[in-house]
């Protein structure tokens, strides 16, 4: 069985949201793969990504996409999206992203 690798991540935030805005400043220091910002206030982000949840295109969750090598994009939203940060951790980072994963989506509750 062939294992799907991960391209990229896309990560959709609130740029207005201080907590939820520092995932992406501060996330692609702990993940060994591109990370891409996108703002959930984008016009076109649910044509781009059909698949995004509603919560997340509404800014009421931040997301982690993981954009696997055959084009398919996994959504994680809230404190979930460290399933999707798992594979690709630096190592010691887990804190880190758990942390920012945390407090943006204890802002948006």
């Amino acid at each position: 069985m062939a294992r799907t690798r991960i391209r990229e991540l896309v990560v959709v935030h609130d740029a207005a949201c201080a907590p939820c805005s520092r995932i992406a400043r501060e996330l692609p220091g702990c993940v060994t793969v591109r990370v891409r910002a996108r703002s959930c206030h984008e016009p076109r982000l649910a044509e781009i990504y059909p698949n995004l949840p509603a919560a997340v295109a509404g800014c009421r969750a931040p997301a982690v996409g993981v954009l696997r090598t055959d084009g398919q994009v996994r959504w994680w939203t809230g404190m979930r999206g460290i399933v999707g940060l798992a594979p690709v951790l630096r190592p010691g980072a887990l804190p880190v992203a758990v942390r920012l994963l945390r407090e943006a989506a204890a802002v948006r509750r």
